[in-house]
Parts: structure tokens; sequence; C-alpha cells
């Protein structure tokens, strides 16, 4: 190759390369627009539930990738794409580090629990075996299956046991009140229930949530416009009911809202979200072979701070668990 022949080459291949980086730039923008509209429509709802991870991994590649670019454009190219990682990789993925300087836990904090069961698909005797195992003072469980509820009564005879739909609690705190609110409008279940438990630091108000998965509507056995309505009502059930007024609460569940959501930032947007203020990593929950999702969640109120919240490891279920401390703090 003559060295003519050769800077030619070169030449095309930055061209192409440039080109390459603007049309992921470009991708990119798209993607996060579609993640900014929220869950509107069909595309915009398969953008929200869609893997962020090699998204991340396509603008690590293009950064380094455009260090072969020239000079001039690298001096634009290169920010904008470190810019572009960090922005997918904190806002858009959720990366946190809040947790990292912890405090002292204090004596009075309470542990909650929270773990969609997967309607025991997998293994029956090691799920209970694993909730045995859980030091939390109140479980809340999604996904559950007909005969958990006298299993879960059997082996926890010292606690209090509650069971609605598919939504259970565990307490060792007496469970003073529960909630379960009737039917939305056209007949759709709220998916929730509220319990007000007494702790020794005074009342909680606990909501286990449950809303309607996504699932159906992405892979085309129902309609994205009603699944979407659906989970919208719901959120906005639960979020009603913890704000009417009362003790503390957190609401805590599948909530089948990943960060990004539209519904997520519409409802529970005006509470705290415990990942967020003390949580370490991505917090992923789902699916809890290769997760990629933070959809297992706990919000709060004025009354409750959250102290840590961290996700468990893999069980017999395809969610992780999540677990979160809390204090109740005067007002």
């Amino acid at each position: 190759m003559t060295v003519a022949a050769e800077s030619t080459w070169r030449q095309r291949a930055k061209k192409l390369a440039f080109a390459a980086i603007v049309v992921q730039l470009v991708g990119v923008a798209i993607f996060l627009g579609a993640l900014a509209v929220g869950e509107n429509a069909r595309l915009t709802l398969l953008a929200l539930y869609f893997p962020r991870q090699p998204v991340l991994v396509l603008a690590v590649v293009s950064a380094l990738f455009s260090t072969v670019l020239p000079v001039a454009r690298r001096r634009v190219l290169f920010p904008l794409q470190i810019a572009l990682c960090l922005v997918l990789a904190f806002p858009v993925m959720g990366f946190e580090l809040a947790g990292m300087s912890k405090k002292p836990r204090p004596k009075s904090a309470i542990e909650l629990a929270s773990y969609n069961v997967y309607f025991g698909k997998l293994d029956r005797d090691g799920l209970l075996r694993e909730l045995d195992a859980m030091t939390a003072d109140v479980i809340l469980l999604q996904a559950t299956f007909d005969s958990m509820p006298g299993r879960v009564k059997e082996r926890f005879p010292d606690r209090e046991v509650h069971h609605v739909d598919d939504l259970m609690i565990i307490s060792r705190f007496p469970i003073a009140e529960v909630d379960v609110p009737p039917p939305l409008e056209d007949g759709r279940p709220a998916k929730y229930v509220g319990y007000t438990l007494t702790t020794p630091s005074g009342p909680l108000r606990v909501f286990n949530v449950h809303p309607f998965s996504p699932r159906h509507a992405l892979f085309g056995d129902t309609s994205s416009g009603d699944n979407i309505a659906d989970r919208d009502a719901q959120a906005a059930a639960v979020v009603a009911a913890a704000e009417r007024g009362g003790p503390p609460f957190v609401i805590m569940g599948d909530t089948n809202l990943p960060r990004p959501s539209a519904i997520a930032r519409r409802h529970f947007g005006r509470l705290r979200d415990g990942f967020d203020e003390v949580g370490v990593g991505f917090g992923y929950t789902f699916p809890a072979k290769r997760p990629w999702m933070r959809i297992d969640r706990v919000f709060a109120g004025r009354g409750v701070r959250f102290v840590s919240v961290a996700t468990g490891p893999r069980g017999n279920s395809d969610h992780l668990p999540l677990f979160a401390e809390i204090e109740l703090v005067r007002r």
C-alpha cells in the first residue's frame, strides 16, 4: 500500500468513525427522549423496560473510539461522550452513592423486607426457608400462592400474618388496622393493601403494592393503553390512600415501575425514594438472574427516615428481595 493510499484509508476510517459516533449519539438521544416522554405508547413502553446496560457500554466504547478522530472533532465529541456516560449511569440507570457514608444503626430502627415470590413457581420449601432466615420485623410479599398463608402461619406462629389476593404481610408488630381498598373504576383491582402497625416507636402505616405487570402489553397479550392506564390508576390510588392523613407511612413492594417511569414520577415523585436517599449501586431487583430494572421499591412520607436500603441475594424467585431500615422521627 502506498503512502497516499494509506493516508486516504485512514481519512475514510476517521470519517466513518465520526459518522458512527454521531449516529450513536442521535440514537441515544432518541432513546432518552422516549424515556422522558414516559410509557404513553407501546414504543416508549418498550424503551422503558429495555435493558440500559448495552446503551451504557456502547457509549463507553464510543468515547474510547472517539479518541482516534481528528483533534478538532475529538475536542467536542470526547467530552460529549463522557457527559453522556455520566447521564446514562446516574440519572437514567439510577446509580447511587448516597449510602456510602453510613451512619450507625439506631436502636429504634425498624427493618422491612419486600419480596415478589413469583407464585412459588421455583421452590416453595426453599422459599419458606428464605423467609425464615430473614431478620426483618415486617415482611411484605407479592405474587403469593394459594397454600402459602397456611404454611406461613404454621412456620411463624409468633407473628401476625394477613393475606389478601396475592399480597401478604408477616409482622412481628401487632396489626392494629387493615385497609383493603375497593375496586377502582371499571372494576379494576387497586392492587395494594394498607396496614397500621403498632411499633415500639409509635404507629406506622405500611402499604404493600403490586400494580399490574407490563409484560402482557409488551408481548401483545393485552392493549398497551389499557395496561398503562391500569398501572397509572393503581399507583395513584395507593399514594392517595397514604396521603389522606394519619401516622407516618411507607409504600413498598413490586411497583412494576422502573426509575425513569413517567407514572412513577407523576405519583411517587412527591415522596422520598429510599434507595435514592441511602442506597449504593444500581439496586436492580429484576430479573433475578441478570437484573437490569429497579422495580421493587420503597417510598416514604414525612415522619420516616431511611437508614439503609439494599437488595438481597438471589433466591427462589425471579425477583431479588429488597430490604429497608427506617426510623420514625418526630415531624
